[in-house]
């Protein structure tokens, strides 16, 4: 029997002890009921022992029980009860409105705990307008409740369609403005945006702060995937900055300032020092956040607990070399003129001329060593797949060493020839992040948990179904939080990480009755077994459910129970009950 890793809920040791003894303890009748466990209630106080029953959708009581009876009584002695987790970085609608039910019980996700995701990740809605997306979500339900959000990208390519690589005018951006009023109404907590990525990077600073400042009067909040993570953003190499890139802090800052002008919340999300050059800038992020937090803004981060980035696999090649009949590097790595996905025509005759070439091997060389080092640097980059099997679970700095040559001559050797359909011949994959910076961030106590993980190894939803590179979050994340930050590395206390995965994004979303454990609370509840939790997702099999995870309640229905899913959908869309502005 599969068995899947839950994290319990913090206690609320003396203020809920006050709310327990005055709870009915005998004689009550509860659809159910969870004896003896060892509560952490989500505050981040420590736990305390306690029964809690369920009516309905609901917290009824908690405390002791004594003679209560249910229709379903489930034993927790020795067990850690939490609120269920909550995401504030989640690609799980792609899923949810999904035609297929497999794709909408999300397994790989509410295995880890997770009861409640937020939608509109780096600025995209899967469809507009927002109403359309509650029906397709509603449709045929979901395991996971969702939280709506107004897709900044999404909205910018509706009003300015193909002709985005420019700033709006100030005609687009009143348009976009009464879409993001229009999206508030109909029910979204705040603006999600990405402009790190198309169509969103093209934005002017001025432009964000105008349409974060029209969620404002909903008391909406700001999260956002940043211009940057790294020394400079994704879509850029060596070979084609001009100028000074922007780097991750002032990424950062630029995120700060947007509180400061609209006085609303803001999430730095999936936040990180992404690549060797930037290990240890966590110590500088906390300075700014804790200076800008002084100054009286409510910032936020969440951060997931891995040491490496990125949806896929990650070439390490430049894409242009692969392309053109001249050394044309202009468009970083994201641009339309080779497109995102797959190999190209002649790809290995052109590397194989350029690299022939002195001056042009510079270039390439160049670039390389920035991909490599943006990847963790020639010692964390590791081969996952390539047509000869002694390459796999080595790193380029060991193949290199072994052939004699250098690191660059490894990647190019790799893309010459390996896989022919694969970009840069291999699936390699590096840890462009580093612990040290991940503790830094969790010891915070404005840092929230996320995953960045969609739904995975099921029928429909394709892009992340099992195979080669696939990040392990899609079913470790929230497991691997507690099972390596708390139990291995101790870095951080058991109430401290249920705290950040509990009331502090429903902080941050402005949920009122979920994220914690309380008399009146929607009943979202993980059990699980502190001896046993443990992510077993790994770069190389990263469709492993975690164990550990015994229960798992949303809406007061299991969707896990006993370790075996249900395959119930219980799950809502958790509109904002606002309808007009917060006055």
């Amino acid at each position: 029997m599969i068995r899947f890793a839950f994290a319990r809920p913090t206690a609320g040791a003396i203020l809920t002890l006050s709310v327990l003894a005055a709870s009915p303890a005998v004689g009550q009748q509860y659809d159910v009921l969870i004896r003896g466990g060892r509560v952490i209630d989500g505050t981040g106080n420590s736990w305390f022992r306690a029964d809690i029953g369920i009516r309905g959708d609901r917290v009824a009581a908690m405390g002791d029980l004594g003679d209560a009876t249910a229709r379903r009584v489930v034993d927790a002695t020795g067990l850690y009860v939490t609120p269920g987790f909550i995401d504030l970085h989640s690609h799980a609608d792609r899923a949810m409105t999904s035609e297929f039910i497999e794709a909408r019980r999300a397994k790989s996700l509410n295995s880890q705990g997770l009861t409640t995701v937020v939608g509109g990740a780096d600025g995209r809605n899967t469809v507009w307008p927002i109403t359309e997306e509650f029906a397709a979500l509603g449709e045929m339900g979901h395991a996971m409740n969702f939280v709506p959000m107004v897709g900044h990208s999404t909205i910018r390519r509706l009003v300015m369609r193909d002709d985005y690589e420019r700033e709006a005018t100030a005609d687009e951006i009143a348009q976009m403005k009464e879409m993001v009023r229009e999206g508030m109404e109909a029910g979204a907590w705040g603006l999600g945006a990405g402009v790190e990525y198309r169509p969103a990077r093209f934005s002017a600073p001025e432009e964000i702060i105008a349409l974060a400042g029209a969620v404002a009067p909903f008391d909406g909040f700001y999260i956002a995937h940043q211009r940057s993570e790294a020394a400079m953003p994704l879509w850029q190499l060596p070979s084609n900055v001009n100028d000074w890139p922007v780097d991750g802090l002032q990424a950062l800052e630029e995120t700060i300032n947007i509180a400061r002008q609209t006085g609303i919340r803001v999430v730095a999300s999936h936040h990180k020092a992404r690549g060797r050059s930037a290990f240890g800038r966590s110590q500088h992020d906390t300075i700014v956040v804790n200076q800008a937090r002084a100054e009286g803004l409510e910032v936020y981060l969440d951060v997931y607990p891995y040491e490496t980035f990125g949806g896929g696999a990650r070439p390490m090649i430049p894409r242009w070399s692969l392309v053109h009949d001249s050394v044309d590097t202009s468009g970083g790595r994201d641009s339309p003129v080779y497109g995102t996905d797959g190999i190209f025509d002649d790809a290995r005759m052109h590397l194989r001329r350029r690299w022939a070439e002195p001056e042009t091997r510079k270039i390439i060389a160049r670039d390389i060593a920035w991909i490599v080092d943006h990847n963790g640097g020639p010692e964390r980059v590791v081969v996952l797949d390539y047509p000869d099997s002694t390459y796999v679970g080595r790193t380029l700095a060991e193949l290199a060493a072994e052939q004699g040559v250098t690191y660059h001559e490894v990647v190019v050797r790799m893309t010459l020839d390996g896989y022919e359909d694969v970009l840069g011949g291999a699936w390699t994959r590096g840890y462009g992040i580093h612990d040290v910076d991940v503790v830094t961030y969790y010891k915070t106590d404005y840092t929230a948990t996320s995953s960045d993980a969609a739904v995975s190894g099921v029928e429909g939803v394709p892009r992340f179904a099992s195979r080669p590179g696939a990040h392990p979050r899609h079913f470790g994340a929230f497991t691997r939080k507690i099972a390596h930050y708390v139990k291995d590395l101790q870095a951080i206390s058991l109430p401290h990480a249920v705290r950040s995965m509990t009331s502090l994004p429903a902080r941050i979303i402005g949920l009122s009755d979920r994220g914690v454990l309380r008399e009146g609370y929607k009943a979202d509840i993980v059990i699980f077994d502190f001896e046993r939790i443990r992510d077993r997702a790994t770069i190389l099999e990263p469709d492993r459910f975690s164990e550990g995870i015994d229960f798992v309640m949303v809406n007061g229905i299991f969707t896990i129970d006993d370790g075996e899913f249900t395959g119930e959908l219980p799950g809502v869309v958790i509109k904002k009950e606002t309808g007009k502005p917060v006055s």
